[in-house]
């Protein structure tokens, strides 16, 4: 794209100043105002946003100023942001029905991407592996939002440590969404923990078990990586209202997120005790900025592996 920075100067950039997310607008379970927040807190100047049409470009813009004083340009149009602001790095919280073709777009003008889970969806393996791919052979960062594993060092002050041979994992979320959904919203934050325990690994002898309705269902499977395994559930159920109930389990120690309102402050409590913890999602958004400025690049095997996990986990309904 003519204009845009070389990629060699972009490396050598202490930071990632101009960053554009698409999709800064929170409808039903979005996290584009949060991500955009979380950057700018970080020290990222956020030089733009994208949205679907002008009047939700101009909620968004709206909302940004209102609720975290950031003050931006609007577009409708992703080819046009990138090609007017130049951005060095792109957020992009848009519903996962649209990541394919948006990261193809942020690769071919050599930007670094932060990307909300799943990272593309529905996407063959070769697919996934294709948009990865072209962040690596440009050396760009490509990193997915994975905010549950940034609270496993509240979880280790809450229990003491964590267990150096892991045997059982469960979680519990609660999307917005019904039915074959859930799994695609909910299962790349257990996949995410998992990996984050583990390493990367697959999801083997996957079975589930949906209630009638479709709003709740147990997904449970045996995580294979290369120590050992770990016996692994998710449970899921629908919840419409913020905060949402979660919680997870590591060899049957428990920690329930809780949510202080209207400040929104985070803790997992347990075992009697409660450990306060910064808000995940700046700790993503400033661990993103972090690694560009020291020249990190994409954990090609991680994110392959995330999104074959998904494929295997989503193959279990029918």
């Amino acid at each position: 794209m003519a204009g845009h920075a070389t990629l060699g100067n972009r490396m050598n950039m202490p930071s990632p100043r101009r960053v554009l997310v698409v999709g800064a607008r929170s409808v039903r379970q979005g996290t584009g105002p949060f991500i955009a927040a979380g950057l700018a807190a970080a020290g990222a100047d956020i030089c733009g946003i994208v949205g679907t049409s002008e009047a939700s470009v101009s909620d968004a813009l709206a909302g940004l100023a209102d609720n975290w004083q950031i003050s931006t340009r609007g577009f409708t149009d992703l080819g046009q942001a990138l090609e007017q602001l130049k951005p060095d790095a792109v957020a992009l919280c848009s519903p996962w029905r649209c990541h394919a073709d948006q990261l193809a777009q942020v690769a071919a003008a050599g930007c670094h991407c932060l990307v909300e889970k799943p990272m593309v969806w529905p996407a063959t393996r070769e697919q996934a592996d294709a948009l990865v791919a072209a962040y690596e052979n440009q050396g760009l960062l490509l990193q997915m939002v994975g905010q549950w594993p940034a609270t496993l060092a509240a979880f280790a002050k809450l229990h003491g440590g964590l267990p150096g041979d892991i045997e059982r994992f469960a979680m519990r979320l609660s999307p917005i969404s019904i039915g074959r959904d859930m799994v695609t919203d909910s299962a790349p934050h257990f996949i995410s923990m998992l990996q984050a325990l583990a390493g990367p690994g697959d999801c083997e002898r996957c079975a589930l078990t949906v209630a009638p309705g479709g709003q709740q269902l147990e997904l449970d499977c045996q995580y294979r990586h290369g120590r050992g395994s770990i016996s692994a559930r998710l449970l899921l159920e629908t919840c419409e209202q913020r905060p949402r109930p979660a919680w997870y389990a590591i060899n049957g120690a428990r920690a329930d997120r809780e949510v202080t309102l209207p400040e929104y402050r985070q803790s997992l409590a347990g075992a009697g005790s409660r450990v306060a913890f910064a808000d995940p999602m700046h700790q993503v958004t400033a661990d993103f900025l972090a690694g560009l400025a020291r020249g990190r690049t994409t954990d090609g095997v991680s994110l392959r592996s995330a999104h074959r996990n998904l494929l295997q986990l989503a193959a279990v309904w029918r």
